[in-house]
């Protein structure tokens, strides 16, 4: 039988599963055949039957050998063989041909099994955009959707309703005025606000990517290159990553290296696993529900530059603000529209009064913000060592220090049945917001 399987132009197991062609075409004919199949030896003391693999519209099936069928016509009946499906369509298989029972070396491998970039199937709750060069976080209790939070457009509220204002009104009564210093300024800290805080809600802040990621994209050297030790500690661990918290090595757990149990890698001091996000971050400083990302070593510069900018974008725009909200210019322009709508739009400038007392409450709360990451800054620490009084151990700085490398490709090709860990359900996957918009799909 191995010699009408080898027989490339009668058989080609194209289709067939790794576990069936690793054992051999013998053992993977009698395996799948139906009971009673081939065991004529036993019942009529004749040869056994001869089947080969042949491929038919995509699947693989056992079909009797010319000779076997030339035979058959010598028994009492015709010995038919029914078919049987070893394998799936190629749309859904993904073959690697393993050498054959007494075919030497030769191996033929080929990748039909459909793949897709790694941002499409990304395992933890991230969401990737603009066909994966933004990428943002997950919110588990502030959120509309699971990468849409409150406090992020509370965030983007409290900016453009008070600069809309400002460029509505008072940037054009400025410019008519000759006063050109002011309201550019003002237009350049608006442009660094908004960049900064897009650059902090859509970068990737230092993800280490999970053992699944790393091994169905090959870049454990990759890694070890650029953090200067082995994540998955091939050595000592498992690959299944299994028990690996009492595996580390020890000359890594003494210089604080710790082992994620949820992502069943090695992670270097200063990074921590994000709950909401569900990923290890190098230098993690916090989940921030008002950029809607994790904190980290790739985008705190991003994010201090953002608490810095609309710290300054407040003091310009809302002094200026209310100061014209109560000239005389606006006091005419209100009493022209009141003349005209009836006073029905009296209330809205009330309103506007309002928001401005709220947005000036929430600009005393990023003034304390400021002051608090600014001693962050100076004594070398992160929120989270801050808060549980963690040492910092290599004393490395915060803000004065390298971004580093993104640790994973996003358009890896992967397939997103190996990015699933064995012990675990796939997570759910609600739909996104503006997901019309942004999806790659």
């Amino acid at each position: 039988m191995a010699q009408a399987v080898q027989d490339q132009h009668q058989a080609v197991p194209t289709h067939a599963p790794r576990h069936l062609l690793r054992q051999g075409a013998e053992g993977a004919a009698r395996e799948a055949m139906p009971p009673g199949v081939g065991s004529e030896e036993e019942e009529d003391g004749e040869e056994d039957l001869e089947v080969v693999l042949v491929e038919e519209d995509g699947f693989l099936r056992l079909r009797p050998s010319s000779a076997a069928a030339a035979g058959s016509s010598r028994g009492s009946g015709s010995a038919e063989v029914s078919s049987a499906v070893l394998g799936k369509s190629a749309e859904d298989i993904d073959v690697e041909l393993q050498p054959l029972a007494g075919e030497g070396q030769a191996r033929k491998i080929a990748a039909e099994r459909p793949r897709k970039p790694l941002y499409r199937a990304w395992p933890s709750r991230n969401k990737f955009f603009c066909r994966g060069m933004l990428m943002t976080g997950g919110e588990t209790e502030l959120g509309i959707t699971q990468n849409c939070s409150v406090p992020n457009l509370c965030v983007w509220t409290c900016i453009l309703a008070p600069c809309s204002l400002y460029f509505l009104w008072v940037f054009p009564h400025l410019l008519r005025q000759g006063c050109y210093a002011m309201p550019l300024a003002t237009l350049a800290v608006f442009l660094m606000a908004t960049g900064f805080l897009l650059a902090t809600c859509c970068s990737d802040p230092g993800i280490i990517p999970r053992r699944e990621v790393i091994i169905a994209t090959g870049c454990a050297a990759d890694l070890e290159a650029a953090l200067g030790f082995d994540t998955l500690a091939q050595n000592t661990v498992p690959a299944d990553g299994r028990n690996g918290a009492t595996k580390v090595p020890v000359d890594l757990t003494s210089r604080g290296y710790r082992w994620c149990r949820t992502c069943r890698i090695v992670r270097p001091p200063r990074a921590s696993h994000c709950p909401d996000c569900d990923n290890c971050v190098l230098r993690y400083d916090h989940h921030c529900p008002f950029v809607n990302n994790c904190v980290g070593q790739r985008n705190y510069h991003f994010f201090f530059g953002f608490v810095t900018s609309v710290l300054c974008l407040a003091v310009l725009v809302l002094p200026v603000l209310f100061w014209f909200l109560n000239s005389d210019d606006f006091e005419m322009a209100v009493d022209g529209v009141n003349a005209l709508t009836s006073g029905t739009l009296q209330p809205l400038f009330y309103a506007l009064i309002a928001c401005g007392a709220l947005i000036g409450v929430a600009t005393l709360l990023s003034f304390v913000l400021w002051i608090y990451h600014v001693f962050l800054i100076a004594t070398r620490q992160t929120t989270k060592e801050f808060r549980r009084s963690i040492p910092n151990v290599n004393e490395e700085p915060t803000l004065c220090a390298s971004r580093g490398p993104r640790l994973f490709d996003p358009w890896a090709l992967v397939d997103p049945r190996d990015l699933i860990r064995q012990d675990e359900a796939p997570p759910p996957q609600p739909p996104a917001f503006c997901g019309i918009c942004w999806s790659d799909e």
